[in-house]
């Protein structure tokens, strides 16, 4: 058993979290199925991309950020070191106002209530688990199975048609020509292939699985494929979800989390409308628990290194509570989901820093290295990825 659970659990629930569900259910109220195949390809991508990091961080014994110090010198390091810490404030940001938002569909908390909650929730169970790897693990993958499980509940009462489902993996040219589908297709790329992820993946994977390092890489390509397959599961299931409802309810508007939790009721029931709450409050805590994990390996780097990982887990999670707090009392919850969309586009804008340093890094650590075809894909989809960003700036 432990041969098949390891980081990729970890790494799976940032695919997950409160973003994607913005993104994915945005996408699918205002285009219907159509955008179901950036999600495949972006997924696909994130695959490769995930392998790439934790090749990195195996071959190399050090983390993407600990790499960019050694590999490119103190000032260009601090600054990808930087970026990579704006980009777990931005993951940060739309974790805290999932969790809070999910609180107050379930019981009706107040949202600043609920992300002072999600800071508090967080430091302790990372304290607790803090020497405690698998059961860190182990706590993740259950809490992700019970949001699969949710999906499937959800999908067999929607019946969402097999034909139009099929019909959005296929490509299309429109989401160019429409600078609103492009922006949202830039922030599923954003919500699926995530910073802090390929951070996180090159740190944690170190010492996770036995064996010789080319049997610890084979083993890790396993685990990040099958984690990430469950991924990809619920980020389709938030869009198929938003464009069943879509079908039924209001055909010519794109809504948010609030709305698809509130037509949720009168299309299928109430106990649909409530697993689809448990479901956000899971994916929004599993996904704090991440970004954290992600911040505190950061902080490292940037802070002295007397301090505690439980004080910059703390510490981070203070600094990200005053954006989700401010963004809150200026915009109000009805822009939430404008915001949670929002910040996945910054992430996807922030891929470069770390995908173009991956490329260096992949040329100078040459056992990393997975193959001619591999290492082309690798620099296909960042160069993809890069002209997207560049293409969004001058569109939207």
């Amino acid at each position: 058993m432990r041969r098949w659970i390891g980081p990729g659990v970890l790494v799976a629930v940032g695919y997950m979290d409160p973003g994607n569900w913005a993104t994915g259910i945005e996408a699918g109220s205002g285009f219907g199925y159509a955008l179901l195949w950036v999600i495949f390809f972006s997924s696909a991508a994130a695959i490769l991309l995930q392998v790439a990091a934790a090749r990195l961080g195996l071959f190399s014994g050090q983390d993407l950020v600990g790499l960019g110090y050694t590999l490119m010198g103190s000032r260009l390091g601090g600054f990808l070191a930087l970026t990579a810490l704006l980009a777990v404030m931005a993951t940060d940001l739309a974790e805290v106002l999932g969790f809070a938002l999910a609180l107050h569909l379930l019981v009706g908390l107040p949202l600043e209530v609920g992300a002072i909650f999600a800071l508090i929730e967080t430091v302790i169970v990372l304290y607790w688990t803090a020497k405690r790897p698998r059961l860190l693990e182990g706590l993740v993958g259950l809490l992700t199975l019970g949001i699969v499980g949710i999906f499937v509940y959800e999908l067999i009462l929607l019946k969402p048609p097999l034909g139009e489902v099929m019909r959005g993996f296929v490509p299309s040219a429109r989401v160019l020509k429409n600078p609103e589908a492009l922006y949202l297709a830039l922030g599923l790329i954003g919500a699926t292939i995530m910073p802090h992820n390929l951070y996180l993946h090159s740190a944690w994977v170190k010492g996770r699985f036995y064996g010789t390092l080319p049997e610890q890489a084979r083993l890790t390509a396993r685990d990040t494929a099958w984690s990430l397959s469950i991924a990809f599961f619920v980020n389709g299931a938030l869009l198929l979800t938003a464009a069943a409802l879509k079908a039924t309810h209001t055909p010519d508007a794109r809504w948010g989390i609030q709305e698809a939790h509130r037509l949720f009721e009168p299309s299928v029931g109430k106990a649909a409308a409530l697993a689809f709450a448990v479901a956000l409050l899971l994916a929004g805590h599993n996904a704090t628990l991440t970004s954290t994990l992600t911040g505190q390996l950061i902080l490292e780097y940037l802070l002295p290194s007397r301090l505690s990982a439980f004080w910059r887990g703390l510490l981070l999670r203070s600094v990200s509570l005053l954006p989700a707090l401010l963004a809150l009392l200026i915009w109000g919850s009805e822009h939430l989901s404008d915001m949670l969309v929002l910040s996945q586009v910054f992430l996807s804008l922030q891929l470069p820093f770390v995908l173009i340093p991956m490329l260096y890094f992949l040329s100078r650590i040459r056992a990393a290295s997975f193959g001619r075809i591999g290492h082309t894909l690798v620099w296909l989809i960042s160069l993809t990825i890069v002209t997207l960003n560049i293409f969004l700036l001058f569109e939207v």
